[in-house]
């Protein structure tokens, strides 16, 4: 990790050497020699590395080396700011100030020279010290530059998405043949059961998502509970799965948890249910929740998965548990292999015989072999190099059920030193978690980790590294984007995840802070810290070396308080905390802020400080009440991913270019509002050109929102040619297309688009011609868009699009076709018809969407029949139908199953979750 900060480091100096040349003059000699000091003890700390294990001495030089690395980025962030202000100056002052120092920068220049002096002295003694304890030299500077090679070079083999179930297929029949017994009547509660690393979860996935059990039930849920579990949030969690509902937080917030558990009982009391609970740790789960699924003799089913035989003993006794047991040597070279060597490829003789003895000292235990495979499917396969890192290993340790651990460590030395902080991060978040990718890479680039490449953005170069994580097998997809195939979720497995908190814990990189293991009232000493449920003010306060805080369910009682002098914060995360709903004005001061997150809290403004946050990349504040953004919020240069609602938009249009924009994500203003406090808000525009000032009536208020919304959209666009994803989410809005589709031809970035809402054009109500759309859009999703003529024409000739949802009356028409010229003929495979309720027939001609794998129809309830044309996309994987009429699912069933015959996966259910945009 150490030399992973170091080599950054010299990265940021050489940069800031050039892009800060006018203002470092003063100073500009010492961060040379800091510099250059660094890259020579670079080579050091290879050794000092590979030492580190059971030398005290060493530990201590090394997180000496850290500390450093990290006081110098502080000290680099403090110039970058210095200089952005001095880039926004304008007129005579800012010609001004490139050739000479304000009094204030002076006094700043002045301070910096101090604080490097500082540095200095430390460099000095920390070279010193390396020759007492004999660390030598193995190698300068170039780490950084060949571990982002090894990346870039990588060419992986693994099928991530195919979960193994090598030795699991007795199991597999056997809890299909409880979960489906028609004779069994009564409600059951199956348990799988076994230590960690055995496979219970992946087992369980597989069947829960098993076409038969799809078939046999009426309703589903998936919940983790893990180790620090509260019943009423379990409940609060399978109600919004089996209702098929994504409920605003305050739907429930304010339910007790019998008010909860009531009603989840009272809409479970007439289906026939299926809820897995995953990784239950104490028989007091079953026996708080068991009152919440009712037994109404219509074959429900409860599948527990367990490290602890006594949790399905308690639960119910007289069905005996599901006890997974280690592969065997057979089983367990099947695995291993199918990790290790490139499907379809016998394994080379010279390695044969190694390959086989390094997966019998897994011992069995599904996940070292599948760690040790995706380890060793990076390397080269070559006799010497396989037997260097079977001799690398500490074999004698796995007597006393160590082999895991010690495999997991060898994996994760193994990792480029890019990739170590990116890997240790994922341990932040809580037990079980289903974590979105999306946020990940956005703190990932917030946190530093990431450095910028020309040949593309570092969100790209993030997802290149997740994906080689994947390839490792050290974090597990749990959803893939349908429009590029790009990892959407991650999960990671629990001794993946406490292997990394135990690492982070030991480079001061990450503490975790629970509830129940409270950091003392001496502060925290790492550099980041992940807190759940709550925050202990004192330790905030104690602590201000924190570089990072995340939040997960917290209940925050003074957050001013908390964030008082943290200063050096780079990324501050509160996402769904209870009782946040201002934010203290200090916020202004801390000048390293790259991510505010704020998502699903009581938040009612922002304060006007947020202006002084030049290096701000993410600002999430999607479900807050705040209605207000401060107007000088766009000039900061250094935005990628902004997520606001309509009334900031319009209270704060965006006036200058933004190079680096990424997402911007528009959504309705979610909470009742008075009209005059709107009025106020936004009261200049609305006295002068939209509204007579008698009196304001929401239709007006509406009307006159939806004018300046088009105005400020079509100036905004204009400002945004880096644009990625745009999504604007206004139901029962109008979203004026002819603004929107006169800027979109030069939005030469943007991939993913998403309309909900009226699309307006001042001619007939139909999409223009395909060549005043993003040229390189990849996923389209159209929601109440209103089109009265068939949409089909114009995106089947879209060129690189790949997702198309139309979604709830985007289309009114009674006729859609899609026709054989043109009909999507490069790479759209995945099309979703959603309540399209006018549609009465859909025709497919021959050699139309020659590419699409997965066609959803949900609830277009008019729609007679599926398309002739159906039986010739013979790249067809998956038919989904989904609350459609019975008469419709019969005709497919019968008189048409010769259009269907040769899909492999028909599924047909009765309910939905909202659309991925929702969540």
């Amino acid at each position: 990790m150490a030399e992973f900060l170091v080599a950054k480091v010299v990265f940021q100096l050489t940069n800031l050497l050039v892009q800060e040349a006018a203002f470092l003059r003063g100073v500009r000699d010492q961060v040379e020699w800091v510099k250059a000091q660094l890259q020579l003890l670079q080579g050091f700390l290879k050794d000092a590395e590979s030492r580190r294990r059971g030398d005290e001495r060493v530990e201590i030089w090394i997180r000496q080396m850290s500390g450093v690395a990290y006081e110098i980025e502080d000290v680099i962030g403090t110039i970058k700011y210095m200089g952005e202000r001095r880039h926004q100056r304008r007129g005579f002052m800012g010609t001004m100030s490139r050739y000479s120092h304000k009094p204030r920068e002076l006094i700043t220049l002045h301070e910096i020279g101090g604080k490097i002096e500082k540095i200095k002295e430390k460099i000095r003694g920390i070279s010193e010290s390396r020759a007492t304890y004999g660390i030598a030299n193995l190698g300068e500077s170039s780490a950084m530059d060949q571990s982002w090679q090894s990346l870039r070079e990588s060419s992986p083999h693994s099928d991530d998405d195919d979960i193994d179930v090598v030795g699991f297929e007795n199991d597999k029949k056997e809890l299909m043949s409880r979960l489906l017994d028609r004779n069994e009547k009564a409600r059951c509660v199956i348990s799988i059961v076994g230590m960690g690393g055995l496979g219970k979860t992946t087992l369980a996935i597989k069947v829960y998502n098993n076409p038969a059990i799809k078939k046999h039930f009426d309703t589903f849920a998936w919940v983790s509970v893990s180790q620090s579990y509260r019943g009423i949030e379990l409940m609060k969690d399978i109600l919004q799965k089996v209702t098929g509902i994504k409920q605003r937080k305050g739907d429930l917030e304010h339910m007790d948890e019998q008010e909860v558990g009531e009603k989840l009982r009272d809409f479970l009391r007439d289906t026939k249910y299926l809820v897995v609970m995953d990784d239950v740790w104490s028989v007091d789960v079953w026996r708080q929740m068991q009152r919440v699924f009712p037994d109404r003799n219509k074959g429900s089913r409860i599948l527990l998965t367990t490290r602890n035989i006594e949790v399905a003993r308690d639960a119910q006794p007289w069905i005996p548990p599901h006890e997974l047991q280690l592969l065997d040597d057979t089983e367990s070279w099947q695995l291993f292999r199918r990790k290790a060597f490139p499907p379809n490829q016998d394994v080379p003789t010279e390695l044969e015989a190694l390959a086989h003895k390094l997966a019998k000292k897994c011992g069995g235990l599904p996940l070292a072999l599948v760690v040790l495979g995706g380890l060793m499917s990076r390397k080269d396969p070559s006799y010497d190099t396989w037997l260097k890192i079977a001799q690398s290993m500490n074999w004698a340790s796995t007597r006393d059920g160590r082999e895991c651990h010690n495999i997991l460590g060898l994996s994760y030395n193994d990792l480029p030193y890019p990739l170590k902080p990116c890997f240790l991060y994922i341990a932040a978040f809580p037990e079980d978690s289903i974590i979105s990718l999306s946020k990940l890479v956005r703190l990932w680039v917030a946190e530093g980790f990431i450095l910028q490449e020309q040949r593309q953005t570092m969100e790209d170069t993030a997802r290149d590294w997740l994906e080689e994580l994947v390839q490792r097998c050290l974090i597990q997809v749990a959803q893939r984007s349908k429009a590029r195939g790009r990892v959407n979720n991650i999960r990671i497995h629990d001794l993946l995840r406490d292997y990394g908190l135990e690492e982070a814990k030991k480079d001061e990189f990450l503490y975790v802070c629970s509830s129940d293991d409270m950091a003392g009232s001496n502060g925290i000493l790492t550099h980041r810290a992940a807190f759940y449920d709550r925050i202990n003010d004192e330790v905030a306060v104690s602590s201000p070396r924190l570089r990072s805080l995340l939040g997960f369910s917290l209940i925050l009682t003074n957050v001013g308080r908390s964030l008082n002098g943290l200063n050096l914060l780079r990324v501050l995360d509160l996402e769904g905390a209870e009782d946040l709903e201002e934010l203290p004005k200090q916020i202004g001061s801390m000048i390293h802020l790259r991510y505010l997150g704020f998502r699903y809290t009581d938040l009612k403004r922002l304060p006007s400080s947020i202006r002084h946050l030049l290096n701000l990349q993410t600002l999430d504040v999607r479900g807050t009440k705040i209605y207000l953004l401060p107007k000088s919020f766009w000039k900061i240069r250094t935005l990628r991913h902004v997520y606001i609602n309509i009334y900031m938009f319009l209270s704060a249009p965006i006036s200058v270019d933004h190079k680096n924009f990424q997402t911007l994500e528009i959504r309705e203003f979610e909470f009742d509002m008075d009209i005059t406090e709107i009025v106020r808000s936004l009261g200049i525009r609305f006295n002068k050109k939209c509204v007579a000032t008698s009196s304001f009536t929401r239709e007006a208020i509406d009307k006159a929102c939806e004018r300046m919304f088009a105005k400020s959209l079509g100036k905004a666009l204009e400002q945004m040619d880096s644009l990625v994803s745009l999504a604007l989410i206004l139901p029962e809005r109008i979203i004026s297309g002819d603004v929107f589709f006169a800027c979109a031809p030069n939005l030469h970035q943007l991939r993913s688009l998403t309309l909900h809402g009226q699309l307006v054009f001042k001619q007939q109500q139909q999409l223009p011609d395909n060549n005043q759309f993003p040229p390189n859009l990849t996923k389209l999703i159209l929601r109440e868009s209103g089109l009265e003529q068939d949409p089909m024409p114009v995106l089947q000739t879209l060129p690189n699009l790949r997702l198309l949802e139309l979604n709830r009356n985007s289309y009114l028409g009674k006729i859609m076709s899609c026709s054989s010229a043109g009909g999507f003929a490069r790479r759209l495979q995945h099309l979703i018809l959603t309540e399209l309720l006018n549609l009465e027939e859909w025709t497919v001609e021959v050699g139309a969407m020659p590419r699409l794998t997965h066609l959803t129809i949900n609830w277009c309830e008019k729609l007679k029949m599926l398309p002739e044309g159906l039986q010739h996309v013979i790249t067809l994987r998956e038919l989904k139908l989904i609350s459609m009429p019975r008469e419709f699912n019969d005709r497919v069933s019968n008189e048409d199953g010769y259009k269907v015959q040769h899909i492999p996966s028909i599924i047909s259910e009765d309910v939905i979750d909202e659309p991925s945009y929702y969540l």
